[in-house]
């Protein structure tokens, strides 16, 4: 019965050699072109994601616009701020005001 098994395996092992010597010849052409075909796709839509030159010039002025509308909302909190410290008075440190 030990004799048995060593033939077979051997069968085996040669028959595995070759389906993955096989699968590599067949398979290394076909992920090859699968990467390719991945990378044609990808550089499609890079191309196709830019944005025309009159949407992003709008876009810079809505954004400027949007800046100076922050810069003068900062500007009057910082007023208000301001005033609500000169309507304070200060403690004096004996518990006083």
């Amino acid at each position: 019965m030990p004799g048995d098994i060593i033939p077979l395996a051997g069968m085996l092992f040669s028959l595995l050699v070759v389906l993955i010597i096989g699968g590599l010849i067949l398979l290394f052409p076909l992920s090859k072109r699968l990467g390719q075909l991945i990378e044609l796709r990808l550089e499609e839509r890079r191309a196709g994601d830019t944005l025309p030159a009159a949407e992003l010039e709008e876009l810079r002025r809505s954004v400027e616009s949007l800046q100076a509308e922050v810069s003068r909302i900062a500007e009057r909190q910082q007023f208000t701020e301001r005033l609500l410290e000169t309507g304070r008075t200060p403690r004096t440190p004996d518990g006083g005001t």
